[in-house]
């Protein structure tokens, strides 16, 4: 297993970024202000990441993961949120991995991919269970709606940030499909595919691999016409990104000292929210974060007696 990087000049050179220790690297994103790409790996059950020469690589998130197959940089707010199909949870951390936090647990059915619009404040995921679908929520967990239905088992969920259109690649119709971030105006983009898996989108493209053809291919965002190989002989490429500093563009008040936040601030439409790891409470006048455990045990040192009165918040 391996990350490559691959020119979009005229020579498409294929260069494996020297990452060491990658078993099976999943979900991959990047925050191109510190040029570091982030990758999740779904055997050794860790979130990585490294300067895209391949030094400084550290794991971000080693603890608590089962299969992480959805992950997103928000990079505007310098977070990192991800979704586990093994645990049913769409979680947020510091892009250091401090300050965890799981933001969405309730009625998640296998959510696999996961893409973020920090200017707008709303993150989108895809999930894979029972009833697949696409849906839509607030970046700190909250008013979640569905989104898209009717739809099968939607993979590497992407968002055309310029004419505010989702992409996503569909395993079970072979289709590549998109839609405005509403979930309305559903457009084929292309349906003749053998096996269209990874998918982003950049400029006046879309960019896939195909695991039967063993390439990666590009062709117009808006018809699928003009299709172009850029790679071929690639072995199940997982999934695929375009590094460029104009898929993260914009701005939002988390952007600004981490919105006068303590731990995390997460975008919401028109403003923010401040949060806290789990386990800890938010002071809304200060915006700090404090444990729980130590404020009920401060409590019961003063005020009680009775141990029970611990826990009993």
């Amino acid at each position: 297993a391996a990350v490559h990087r691959i020119s979009l000049g005229a020579s498409n050179n294929d260069v494996a970024i020297p990452l060491t220790g990658v078993k099976e690297a999943s979900a991959l994103d990047f925050d191109v202000s510190d040029n570091r790409i982030y990758w999740t790996d779904i055997s050794l059950k860790t979130i990585s990441r490294a300067f895209m020469n391949g030094s400084g690589l550290e794991h971000v998130i080693e603890f608590g993961l089962d299969y992480p197959e959805g992950m997103a940089v928000d990079w505007m707010g310098k977070n990192l949120y991800w979704a586990d199909t093994g645990t049913n949870r769409i979680e947020v951390a510091r892009l250091d991995g401090l300050f965890r936090q799981v933001l969405v647990w309730k009625d998640l059915d296998n959510p696999r991919s996961l893409a973020l619009d920090p200017s707008k404040g709303y993150m989108y995921w895809t999930e894979w269970g029972g009833k697949p679908k696409i849906v839509r929520a607030y970046m700190d967990g909250t008013n979640s709606i569905m989104l898209v239905d009717k739809v099968g088992r939607a993979n590497d969920l992407t968002i055309d940030y310029k004419d505010q259109r989702l992409y996503w690649t569909d395993l079970d119709t072979s289709m590549i499909e998109s839609s405005n971030m509403l979930g309305q105006e559903r457009e084929i983009i292309a349906d003749d595919l053998p096996h269209p898996f990874g998918l982003t989108q950049y400029s006046d493209f879309i960019y896939w691999t195909d695991w039967n053809l063993h390439s990666i291919e590009r062709a117009d965002k808006t018809n699928g016409r003009n299709r172009t190989i850029i790679q071929n002989r690639l072995d199940f490429v997982m999934d695929i990104l375009v590094f460029h500093s104009s898929r993260q563009d914009g701005f939002n008040e988390c952007a600004q000292n981490n919105g006068h936040c303590g731990q995390l601030c997460l975008a919401i439409p028109n403003g923010y929210r401040c949060g806290c790891a789990s386990h800890y409470t938010l002071d809304p006048k200060t915006r700090n974060c404090s444990c729980m455990y130590f404020l009920q045990l401060s409590k019961y040192f003063q005020f009680s007696t009775n141990p029970n009165l611990v826990f009993s918040e």
